[in-house]
């Protein structure tokens, strides 16, 4: 018979993942009503005002209702698990995990800062910056997924590899928006 600690692992493994998908898709929503909000900023009124009322409402909604406990309960059961199987944290992969985590907070760290500059319409990013800011969530998810799957396989030089690939495909999406930017300005 498994203790009661083996046999939750499963139940609890499956929460965690369900966490990261929820944290991750209101993300992704988050970054782009960010984009949307900053565009609203520069319309005339009436139509800036009632945007920048609706946007606030949105980001509220997602930050506080699903995003940010979606973080907390992923990090909440990441550190159970951890508990459970303190050897993990002897592992290689772990620590690049554990990397790749913090930079996750502090990218949400930055999400509410965004955000509050938004409430106030006194945001310093332009929407190509915060655009780009946007590509942050998919290189972190693909870094985590890919070391999760690739843990026991994946030594430091496909790992870098891996990561110059990722960098090559985001600098070619930053400059193809930059240059799709510089032609509807042109319009």
């Amino acid at each position: 018979m498994e203790p009661e600690s083996t046999s939750i692992l499963p139940f609890v493994k499956a929460l965690h993942l369900i966490a990261m998908v929820t944290y991750f898709a209101g993300t992704f929503h988050m970054v782009r009503v960010f984009v949307a909000h900053r565009e609203a900023l520069g319309k005339a009124e009436p139509d800036r005002g009632i945007l920048h009322k609706q946007f606030s409402l949105l980001e509220r909604r997602a930050l506080y209702y699903l995003i940010s406990p979606s973080l907390l309960l992923l990090i909440v059961l990441g550190i159970w698990m951890l508990a459970q199987q303190p050897a993990l944290l002897k592992q290689p992969f772990m620590h690049a995990k554990l990397g790749v985590v913090a930079l996750l907070i502090g990218y949400h760290a930055l999400m509410h800062r965004v955000y509050a500059q938004l409430k106030r319409a006194e945001v310093r990013w332009s929407a190509l910056q915060l655009q780009l800011f946007a590509q942050g969530p998919t290189v972190l998810l693909f870094t985590l997924v890919v070391l999760v799957i690739m843990r026991d396989r994946l030594g430091w030089v496909w790992g870098s590899m891996g990561l110059l690939v990722v960098g090559g495909v985001i600098a070619y999406a930053v400059a193809r928006t930059r240059r799709k930017a510089l032609h509807e300005n042109d319009a």
